[in-house]
């Protein structure tokens, strides 16, 4: 599952035509090269930068572009990926007879098993129409809603933007993926409120919220060149997760904890446990110096810290 933000929020008053969404630059393929419904316009009728400037349609197809949902492709370790598809290319999963609904399942009718893998070069990536229902004229609405059952365009409303992203990064019970547990100060808000909609990126210190924390001339105590590499959650996490460096960037983050219960047989189960680094979501003003600063920590970091 991904760890990504799904919202796809337009900022368009009007709904809007398919036909502009499907040919937008660039729409049929990502940098990356994987395929996604569409058409790539010719050279002849590509928009100008001004025009990009003044068309929300194509800003929010180029934002979706650098996005993780344009280029979502995964293999699991086994070298499979139908299961993961559920929500890094919903268009593309098969369902076994479990996974239908239970009206369905009343017909009592066969359903051979999905095949396990499906290749890159079909992989459709996570599509604004995931998030965006389509009305009888072909235009994208601009409210959200989930498109719960991608292969009979069935979809189901959804009252908040926070409810439409965790229909995908809900990933309680999954192995290998963070949780997005909201918390502490950022308890009430909506995840569009720190994420783009459409880029799915985020930073605390742009925006309103926290734009003059790392200020030259209002030095906050731990804002300094030694933390330059710390990141804000890695200080700031109020959930408890275990701290340290990334194993493959270096930089300092929260590890989320994950947990999954295998079932062998009709009574035997395996529990499974293990952390993934994951920015926490839980996070307060308070900082304990302690969790990093401790005697004999593993990484040399000096015991004790003077905060003036």
């Amino acid at each position: 599952m991904v760890l990504w933000i799904t919202a796809c929020q337009s900022s368009a008053d009007q709904p809007i035509s398919t036909d502009q969404i499907l040919d937008s630059p660039g729409v049929n393929q990502t940098e990356a090269g994987d395929s996604v419904p569409g058409t790539v316009k010719s050279d002849s009728d590509q928009v100008t930068d001004a025009e990009s400037e003044e068309d929300p349609v194509v800003l929010a197809q180029q934002e979706w572009k650098i996005s993780a949902h344009a280029s979502s492709f995964v293999l699991d370790s086994e070298g499979a990926n139908n299961s993961c598809a559920r929500c890094h290319s919903p268009k593309n999963w098969m369902p076994s007879l479990e996974d239908i609904p239970e009206s369905c399942q009343a017909c009592k009718f066969e359903l051979a098993p999905p095949p396990p893998l499906i290749a890159e070069s079909e992989w459709e990536n996570v599509s604004c129409l995931m998030c965006h229902q389509v009305d009888k004229k072909g235009n994208i609405q601009p409210e959200v809603s989930w498109l719960e059952i991608p292969q009979l365009d069935e979809y189901e409303s959804v009252e908040t933007h926070a409810e439409l992203c965790l229909k995908c990064h809900d990933t309680t019970g999954v192995a290998d993926h963070g949780k997005v547990l909201v918390g502490s100060g950022h308890a009430d808000m909506q995840c569009t409120e720190c994420h783009s909609p459409h880029s799915t990126t985020s930073t605390c210190v742009t925006g309103d919220c926290h734009s003059g924390v790392l200020s030259d001339t209002d030095e906050i105590p731990g804002h300094d060149e030694d933390h330059k590499d710390v990141s804000c959650a890695a200080c700031h996490d109020n959930a408890g997760w275990e701290v340290g460096p990334h194993p493959e960037s270096g930089a300092w983050v929260t590890f989320s904890p994950w947990s999954l219960i295998v079932k062998i047989g009709e009574q035997d189960t395996v529990s499974q446990t293990g952390t993934v680094p994951f920015y926490s979501h839980d996070l307060g003003l308070e900082v304990n110096c302690d969790r990093c600063h401790f005697s004999e920590n593993m990484w040399g970091l000096t015991e004790s810290v003077e905060i003036p």
